[in-house]
């Protein structure tokens, strides 16, 4: 089964035939058959026919839309469950936007914590431990969405930080940057965070759930578009275990030495991207993240507690 087909860059030629999808990129044609295949993600700029969107809908197979560095812009996710978009209206910020905060600094901290047990001597500065667990247990006493901003932009900052230590130093890597990419791992990020956000996005639409409106994503953190938000809030504390544990394993066994360049931006081998959307097809559980999206959407409904499990 082909969980997801993805095409990024520029320049492609996107057809299909009864029951193939085709992909022509630098003088090659791809064929993928359709059926297994669950979702088609299309990043940057190509030539896409008509007859491809209508074919995948009458198979169910979804169709995300972002730019060449992995922002959202759009998809076709399939019939979406009973509307709960004026119940979202009204849940309280604070407490939806607390659960995705103290569920992925959680997760930061215990993968850290994990990587250090390797290298105990270089991973953290003096102070760097005790500023992350003063923050997870000062969350419980902050008020004002601001202060909440704050907290969360400082720990995952300083995660992104930490995580560079453990990583070769020829790669590039120091934190998590905004585009072009000039690192293979700042790419390899955005390309992973890309295949949560579609498959959290199907999740989040069979759920009924509006996925523009976030707690913490949309508001507390700003989203340029204002698209996404409650996909970004319920997709935050599972990017650790299912995208950055990946890239981390990746770049410790050497498969992205000499596998990119880096001119004007960096760009990965055809070989890595492929060895790499391999692993996240281990990596990213459909059923775990289905189970976590509908606990959100119960919560939604019935105003219990959200419990996020990854």
């Amino acid at each position: 089964m082909i969980p997801w087909v993805t095409v990024w860059g520029y320049g492609a030629e996107i057809k299909s035939t009864q029951d193939s999808l085709l992909v022509r990129q630098k003088g090659t044609q791809t064929r993928y058959p359709l059926d297994g295949m669950r979702h088609l993600l299309i990043a940057g700029g190509h030539t896409l026919h008509t007859s491809v969107l209508e074919r995948l809908a009458d198979r169910g197979i979804a169709v995300s839309f972002f730019t060449a560095h992995g922002k959202p812009v759009g998809g076709l996710y399939g019939k979406s469950g009973p509307s709960l978009a004026a119940v979202q209206r009204d849940i309280p910020i604070h407490k939806f936007a607390m659960a995705s905060i103290r569920s992925s600094l959680d997760a930061r901290l215990r993968y850290i914590n994990e990587l250090a047990e390797v290298d105990p001597d270089g991973l953290y500065l003096k102070g760097e431990f005790d500023i992350l667990t003063a923050a997870r247990s000062e969350l419980d006493f902050l008020i004002t969405l601001p202060e909440i901003g704050r907290a969360f932009s400082l720990t995952k900052t300083m995660y992104y930080e930490i995580l560079s230590r453990t990583l070769p130093k020829t790669l590039g890597f120091r934190r998590r940057t905004q585009p072009p990419f000039m690192d293979p791992v700042n790419v390899m990020m955005s390309h992973g965070y890309a295949v949560m956000y579609a498959t959290f996005a199907v999740a989040c639409t069979g759920a009924g759930l509006d996925l523009s409106r976030g707690a913490l994503y949309g508001g507390i953190v700003p989203v340029i578009g204002g698209k996404g938000g409650c996909v970004l809030d319920l997709m935050e504390p599972a990017t650790i275990s299912m995208v950055d544990r990946v890239i981390v394993q990746m770049a410790k066994e050497g498969r992205l030495d000499g596998a990119y360049e880096v001119t004007t931006r960096c760009l990965l081998s055809n070989e890595l991207k492929e060895e790499f959307m391999t692993r996240l097809n281990g990596s990213i559980d459909t059923g775990l993240i289905q189970e976590n999206v509908s606990r959100y959407a119960e919560a939604v409904r019935d105003g219990g507690e959200i419990i996020f499990h990854y």
